[in-house]
């Protein structure tokens, strides 16, 4: 969550352009709960029981009164939560969900990705001591190679050659049908983000970069990482986009909001599936095809500075719950991993990058929240 969504004058004015629209014009709008809404993401299926999500939550640890790793996986059970997406290899983590059920995402540190990109034998290290001796027993699902690294040169040069360096060191373990290989995204690598279907790239990046590591997930079936944070977006486009459109409005809401792209015509009624299928477009506009998505981070946070008054315990509550209930509904079910288990009162930055726990470090909750279906 390092890198902030960035919104320019023009992304706002289509914003408010197009609310201004489909506020006054709501009654020819036809009833937005069939296949009309959404592209990819935002379309709802008529059957609630078809599926569950898969909703996951990060484990950060820059927390200064933190209970240790061997306490963690009975909290995450005490939240009907069975995926985990930790920031390192720590194996004290890893040990820890041993015989658990409850599935693993790891993370290799950024400073690693320039030698991993020359050096298959660090690879191979670093599957030797951190996988092998844990895969039996505790469920890792995936290797994230840096965080949030692609708009930085030090290590995006580098990157694609590292995840396959990483991926090559799997498959000599034959852990490759198991185990995949990914890196998160801030979805600060999108120039253009509304309308959803112009959105693209950053130039400086979409062809050297993204291109050849969207087409290396393809090969190797895995997942597209990214970090979709809607309460960012909203701070930055204040008063364009309205909370309750951020937080999820509810569906029988009497003055529920339509986003409608102007170019297609698709019409939204939440920030999510506009951000998500921006993403889908960014790909397509590389030429490349459709491409599973997972959402790495999202969530909302319960404090911030002075003065942002949405960064409240309430709407982080409401925008969670709803979340999980708007999952439940969508066809496509995208899995996403909730930011984050526990606030962190060592980050540095702005306060509210402190405050998006859904639990105190005693390990008692916020607020409540139902992850059981049905919800």
């Amino acid at each position: 969550m390092k890198m902030i969504l960035m919104t320019t004058m023009q992304n706002a004015f289509w914003i408010l352009l197009v609310f201004s629209i489909s506020m006054a014009s709501c009654s020819t709008i036809p009833s937005l709960v069939g296949p009309q809404i959404g592209i990819n993401y935002g379309e709802y299926s008529s059957n609630l029981e078809d599926s569950s999500p898969v909703i996951g939550i990060n484990y950060g640890r820059y927390g200064s009164n933190l209970p240790p790793p061997e306490a963690i996986p009975s909290l995450v059970n005490s939240l009907s939560i069975k995926h985990v997406k930790t920031f390192d290899l720590d194996p004290r983590i890893t040990k820890s969900f041993a015989n658990t059920g409850i599935t693993l995402s790891l993370c290799i540190p950024n400073d690693k990705i320039p030698s991993l990109a020359t050096n298959l034998s660090e690879a191979e290290s670093i599957i030797r001591n951190f996988i092998l001796p844990y895969h039996k027993n505790t469920i890792i699902t995936a290797i994230s190679v840096g965080n949030e690294v692609s708009l930085l040169p030090q290590f995006s040069n580098h990157l694609v050659s590292a995840m396959v360096n990483v991926h090559k060191a799997i498959k000599r373990y034959r852990l490759h049908k198991k185990i995949k290989v990914s890196t998160t995204h801030s979805l600060a690598i999108l120039s253009r983000r509304f309308p959803p279907s112009t959105a693209v790239f950053h130039q400086s990046i979409g062809d050297s970069v993204l291109e050849p590591l969207i087409r290396f997930l393809q090969r190797t079936n895995s997942p597209l990482m990214v970090n979709v944070y809607p309460y960012l977006a909203y701070k930055q486009s204040f008063p364009s986009i309205p909370l309750d459109f951020a937080l999820f409005q509810p569906m029988n809401s009497p003055r529920r909001r339509r986003y409608i792209d102007p170019y297609t015509g698709v019409a939204y009624t939440n920030l999510f599936d506009i951000m998500l299928d921006s993403v889908d477009s960014a790909v397509k506009s590389l030429g490349l095809p459709e491409i599973p998505v997972v959402v790495s981070e999202i969530g909302w946070p319960t404090r911030g500075d002075p003065g942002e008054t949405a960064a409240n315990l309430e709407n982080a509550r409401v925008f969670n719950q709803r979340l999980v209930e708007h999952l439940r509904r969508r066809w496509n079910k995208v899995p996403v991993y909730i930011f984050a288990l526990f606030d962190e009162d060592q980050k540095t930055g702005n306060a509210v990058e402190k405050h998006w726990g859904l639990l105190y470090g005693n390990g008692s909750r916020k607020y409540d929240l139902n992850f059981s279906p049905p919800i």
